[in-house]
C-alpha cells in the first residue's frame, strides 16, 4: 500500500585531494547595472530558507522553504495567487516517519495536475532518508493529500516534470574517491503500486531509473557535491551541472525518448565554479544559472555554446534585493525570481545566515 501522510497546515565538505585552481578576484566581474536585482519578497523566519519554485497552469507562484537554518518550523511550500496578489501557505510537507522533518526543495507541476517535490533529508540523515513526494491536487487547484513516491534517496533536489514522467537529481551518491551525482527518470505509471524503491548508488548504473551520472572534481572549495540544478530545453534536452566544481552539462535527447550520458558543455571553474539551480529562458534560448558560491547569476547562450553573465554581488544580507547565495532562478511574468538560500556553506562569499529571507526579482533581456 502506498505511504501516505495525510495534510495539515500549521499555524503559523572535502574528501578529494585534487588540484587547487585558481580563481580571479570576483571585483573583476561587474554585471549590467539594467539587469540589477531588486527585492521581490521579504519573508518572515516561517520561510526561514527558501528554494525551489514552480507556477502552475494559471500562473500563480509557489516557493519552498526547507527551513534548513531554523528547524524548529516546519517545512512549507508558499503559494502567491497571480491575480490576488496575496501569499498564503499553500501545503506543509510531510514528515518522514524516523526523523519527523520534511524538507521541501526542488518542486514542480506534472501533466498529471500533481505536485512533485524533492523531499531533501540529507542535512539530519544521510542514509538515503531522502524522497520524492507527490501533493495529490483537487480539480479545484487545492492539495488533498501527499504521498510518498520515490525513496531510498540521498540528496533529492532538483525536480521537473515532463510528459508522462518525473525527473530529479540527486547530489550525493556518496561513494569513495568518486564524488559522484545523478539525475533520475521515473514514469507516473511506475507509482501505480507504490513507492517506487531506487537501487543502492553502488549499482546506480544498472538502476533503471538512473539516466546520468556527473562526477565533481573539487577545487578551491574542495566541494564535492555533483549533479544539483536540472531543466529542459524546447526540444527536451536536459541541462545539468555539479554544485561542487561548477561543471556543467547535456543530457540529449533521442528520437526514442531516451537520453544520452552527460556531455560536457563547460568546465572552467574560474568562470563558472558553481551550478546551483537552473532555468530555460525560452525567448532568449538561454539556460539561465544561480551561482551560489559568487552570489552571480549566469547564462548558457544554447545556440551560440557560449556562457555569460547577468549579474554578480559582494556578500549581502538580501534585504535591498541582491543576491545572497543565490540557489534557484525561475522565469515568472517575463521577469527572473531568484532565491536566495542564505545557508553558509564553506568558500561561499556568503559570510554568514542573516534575519532576511528573500526573493529577488530581475529583469530580462
Amino acid at each position: 500500500m502506498m505511504n501516505k501522510s495525510f495534510l495539515f497546515v500549521l499555524p503559523l565538505v572535502a574528501i578529494f585531494a585534487g588540484h587547487t585552481l585558481a580563481v580571479p578576484p570576483t571585483q573583476a566581474l561587474k554585471g549590467d547595472e539594467q539587469f540589477r536585482p531588486k527585492l521581490f519578497k521579504q519573508f518572515t523566519d516561517l520561510v526561514n530558507v527558501p528554494d525551489g519554485m514552480t507556477q502552475d497552469k494559471e500562473g500563480n507562484f509557489y516557493v519552498a522553504g526547507p527551513n534548513l537554518v531554523d528547524m524548529s518550523y516546519p517545512g512549507i511550500i508558499m503559494k502567491y495567487g497571480k491575480k490576488s496578489k496575496k501569499w498564503e501557505i499553500f501545503v506543509a510537507a510531510a514528515n518522514h516517519p524516523e526523523t519527523k522533518k520534511g524538507f521541501p526543495m526542488g518542486l514542480e507541476f506534472g501533466d498529471d495536475g500533481n505536485l512533485y517535490y524533492a523531499d531533501n533529508q540529507y542535512f539530519v540523515d544521510k542514509n538515503y532518508k531522502s524522497r520524492l513526494m507527490r501533493v495529490v491536487i483537487d480539480k479545484q487547484g487545492n492539495p488533498v493529500k501527499i504521498e510518498t513516491v520515490v525513496e531510498h534517496v540521498k540528496l533529492t533536489n532538483a525536480v521537473r516534470c515532463r510528459g508522462d514522467a518525473v525527473f530529479f537529481t540527486d547530489t550525493f551518491f556518496d561513494l569513495k574517491d568518486q564524488n559522484a551525482g545523478g539525475i533520475y527518470r521515473v514514469p507516473f505509471s511506475a507509482f501505480e503500486k507504490g513507492p517506487v524503491k531506487l537501487l543502492n548508488k553502488e549499482e546506480a548504473e544498472k538502476d533503471p531509473y538512473c539516466i546520468g551520472i556527473t562526477h565533481c572534481i573539487p577545487h578551491h572549495r574542495k566541494d564535492i557535491a555533483a549533479t544539483d540544478g536540472m531543466c529542459f530545453d524546447k526540444t527536451g534536452n536536459i541541462y545539468t551541472g555539479n554544485f561542487g566544481d561548477g561543471h556543467f552539462y547535456t543530457l540529449k535527447l533521442h528520437p526514442d525518448g531516451s537520453y544520452a550520458k552527460p556531455l560536457s558543455l563547460f568546465q572552467k571553474p574560474a568562470e563558472l565554479p558553481c551550478v546551483d539551480g537552473v532555468n530555460y529562458y525560452a525567448k532568449k534560448n538561454w539556460v539561465i544559472i544561480a551561482d551560489s558560491e559568487r552570489n552571480a547569476v549566469l547564462y548558457w547562450d544554447i545556440d551560440a555554446a557560449k556562457l555569460g553573465l547577468l549579474w554578480i554581488n559582494d556578500d549581502s544580507d538580501g534585504a535591498d534585493g541582491l543576491l545572497d547565495q543565490p540557489c534557484e532562478c525561475m522565469v515568472w511574468n517575463d521577469q527572473l525570481i531568484i532565491s536566495s538560500f542564505d545557508m553558509t556553506f564553506p568558500g561561499l562569499k556568503n559570510s554568514k545566515n542573516d534575519a532576511f529571507h528573500t526573493l529577488s526579482v530581475m529583469k530580462l533581456p
